[in-house]
């Protein structure tokens, strides 16, 4: 391609030069702080949305609470619910943001962070920490709360870097390689699961499962206080490649003849996918189809223009685990269903139909 079709690219498959209306995004920001509210009140123990924000009105100093608290509300409203919900935006937001960028990235509505092997490795590296508790815990001493998490995210990270290593040759990453080494990680990471369960004893293997289903249950602050660093900084990395996204959609030579350094930002990004992903895995477990549905869908939604599928994303991304949350801690109360469990349930449908629509285009 020549430097004159290369800049007439843009003219062919035009990419918005300027950011479409806020609309989008104070209707998302509102329906996350709705969830977020009800998520706080509603539970075992019922807090009177009236009293939440009479509490955060005063404490921004802005006037006296005329409801307050009681001490047993208060006490499971700054300890149990507020950090889960906490966790629950972050987790969900990385989630949504992740899958967005990584189906520009390999052009694919289809994709998820699942298929790079990043959950899979996770849950085999939480499971191997479940089943060698005895093992590790004569030398990890005060940090044993962190050894699951941990394990999780090195296996995350693993699992990427061999994936992204089988992908890659001459020099540059072959994205669909990439993909299907992301595939063939996830059945060995898979199969070392299962090799694993046989080992566990009863009460590890309700850990692991429970684990491997997600849930938010462990939220607390100091789990928020741990996680909410990489997934910051993970978001914080995807936002900031919107651009250059944008230029992926049209072709990688294309981008490259564009000023996009393409092999660095597939690096990039599937290592931003790996940290955040992993973080997420490592604190919530496994949660399905987040990562799929919510870009996929907003991109029917909303257009193809990342600086806003993004931020979009991931104010979706964070109400949709919100609102299943709630639904798995009330559908069964006092139980618990695993939220992961949910997502899934509410995504096959969904996915299904994308898979409908895409075959009938």
């Amino acid at each position: 391609m020549s430097a004159s079709e290369a800049m007439s690219a843009p003219a062919t498959h035009p990419v918005p030069s300027r950011l479409p209306g806020a609309g989008p995004w104070v209707t998302l920001g509102l329906l996350l702080a709705l969830i977020a509210l009800a998520s706080l009140a509603v539970g075992t123990v019922p807090v009177p949305p009236s009293a939440i924000l009479g509490s955060v009105w005063e404490s921004l100093g802005l006037g006296e609470a005329s409801h307050r608290l009681e001490p047993m509300q208060r006490a499971v409203l700054l300890t149990l619910r507020l950090p889960r919900v906490v966790l629950g935006v972050l987790v969900g937001a990385v989630l949504a943001t992740t899958g967005a960028a990584l189906q520009a990235l390999f052009r694919n509505p289809l994709v998820e962070p699942g298929l790079l092997g990043t959950s899979s490795g996770a849950a085999l590296g939480a499971v191997l920490a479940i089943v060698m508790d005895v093992a590790l815990a004569a030398h990890v001493g005060g940090f044993r709360m962190l050894v699951v998490p941990g394990a999780a995210f090195l296996g995350a990270l693993a699992a990427t870097l061999l994936a992204l290593r089988l992908g890659s040759g001459g020099g540059r990453t072959d994205t669909p390689r990439v993909l299907l080494a992301g595939v063939a990680v996830s059945a060995g990471a898979f199969a070392g699961m299962g090799l694993l369960t046989h080992a566990a004893s009863d009460a590890q293997l309700r850990t692991i499962t429970f684990w491997s289903l997600g849930s938010l249950g462990g939220a607390s602050w100091e789990a928020v206080g741990a996680a909410s660093v990489p997934l910051l900084a993970t978001l914080g990395l995807l936002l900031r490649e919107s651009r250059a996204l944008n230029l992926m959609l049209l072709g990688e030579r294309e981008a490259w003849h564009l000023g996009v350094d393409v092999e660095r930002l597939k690096r990039r990004l599937i290592l931003a996918a790996a940290l955040g992903v992993g973080s997420a895995v490592a604190f919530c477990g496994i949660i399905g189809f987040v990562g799929l549905l919510v870009p996929a869908l907003l991109r029917i939604a909303l257009g193809p223009d990342h600086r806003r599928l993004l931020a979009a994303s991931a104010l979706s991304g964070a109400s949709l685990l919100l609102a299943s949350d709630l639904l798995a801690r009330t559908l069964a109360s006092p139980s618990e269903l695993p939220v992961g469990a949910l997502t899934s349930v509410l995504g096959v449908p969904a996915f299904i139909a994308l898979l409908a629509r895409k075959g009938a285009a």
